[in-house]
């Protein structure tokens, strides 16, 4: 994309110019030019795909025989936010799905991979997710990453260049330059559905979120997910029920269903004792925070190696929060040699009608 079709998607409203300290850039806010949502458009040219979705198959066996015409690579699907990484300039930046230089990845990326990858390889972006119990987005994490967080590389593309590296070029660069990458189990074919059903059941039974099945010879992809990785994130959100679509969580409600009865887990009373236990449990911390502070939110707290990187961060989210992120008093301040930023993203509607109903005003339903 050049600089001509750059000025088009500003002034059609497709695209954001945005800075981050010396680097000024343009995110596309929607498709443009064949280019996805996302994408980043960089000074000199150079145009950074943004990371395409990926669709999900409900039911394994079929989706396996529909989806998929040849082998295909199974690898581990992480519940956290996707990154791209890359080398501009002689400075290494991560960008977030939607476009935007994410300043606590940025920041935090020499504790979590090896960034000597670019000095041989200059021109590599790596897609990654960055999961753990610390970090600023997502309420949930992984069961195996008890404090902090960390990295997880995933696909690997040369900027400049469409599609991503072929898996045997991945795996040999994740080994030649120790990436941390996801989990990769293997190779199959659509008809190996029994090894695919014994993998994710064993990956339910660790907490874990699921696949990412990826066609070897073509852009074919699909996801698959656990039953409990439904639960788990209803248990995370259900404090939230009346801020997020009630699309949310019938969704992962109607998944939890088609998975159960395509394993065989129907009537598991430990199963649906901890889908009520996900709804009551949140709703139980939603009732406990009104009556402490007079609102309902997440609180988050994040760790950054450089002061500049977290005022950065805190502008950011008071740029696109508004008044629905709060920054806790003394934020950031230091301890063990980084700076802590903790805050609160309020839910609006829960603070609002859990407010009325323990105020004791009468409601007619």
């Amino acid at each position: 994309m050049d600089h001509q079709h750059v000025i088009e998607a500003l002034n059609q409203g497709r695209a954001e110019q945005h800075h981050f300290e010396d680097l000024e850039y343009a995110r596309l806010t929607e498709t443009f030019g064949g280019h996805p949502r996302g994408s980043v458009l960089l000074p000199d040219g150079l145009v950074i795909p943004g990371y395409p979705s990926i669709a999900r198959i409900h039911s394994l066996s079929a989706g396996l025989r529909e989806q998929f015409r040849g082998h295909f690579w199974a690898e581990e699907k992480i519940d956290g936010y996707n990154v791209r990484i890359l080398c501009h300039q002689g400075r290494i930046y991560a960008f977030s799905r939607g476009g935007f230089v994410c300043a606590f990845s940025t920041d935090r990326l020499p504790d979590l991979l090896p960034l000597s990858i670019f000095d041989a390889e200059p021109d590599l972006v790596l897609c990654a997710e960055i999961a753990g119990p610390d970090n600023p987005y997502l309420e949930g994490s992984p069961p195996h990453i008890e404090h902090d967080v960390q990295l997880f590389v995933f696909d690997l593309m040369r900027a400049g260049r469409p599609g991503f590296l072929a898996q045997n070029e991945k795996m040999r660069l994740f080994e030649r330059h120790g990436l941390p990458g996801t989990r990769i189990f293997g190779r199959f074919r659509p008809a190996d559905t029994e090894a695919l059903r014994a993998l994710i059941l064993q990956l339910d039974g660790e907490g874990a979120e699921g696949l990412v099945l990826k066609a070897e010879f073509d852009d074919t992809r699909a996801k698959y997910v656990t039953g409990r990785s439904n639960v788990t994130d209803i248990h995370v959100c259900s404090g939230q029920l009346l801020d997020l679509p009630p699309e949310y969580f019938t969704n992962r409600l109607m998944r939890l269903a088609l998975f159960v009865t395509e394993h065989g887990q129907q009537g598991d009373p430990e199963l649906e004792r901890s889908l009520g236990h996900a709804f009551l449990s949140g709703l139980d911390r939603a009732v406990e925070r009104s009556r402490d502070s007079g609102r309902v939110g997440h609180r988050y707290r994040c760790r950054f190696r450089e002061h500049r990187n977290a005022m950065h961060f805190i502008a950011h989210m008071a740029a696109t929060g508004g008044q629905r992120v709060r920054m806790a008093p003394g934020t950031p301040h230091e301890e063990d040699g980084y700076w802590v930023v903790a805050f609160e993203r309020v839910f609006d509607r829960m603070t609002g009608t859990l407010s009325t109903a323990l105020s004791g005003a009468i409601q007619f339903d």
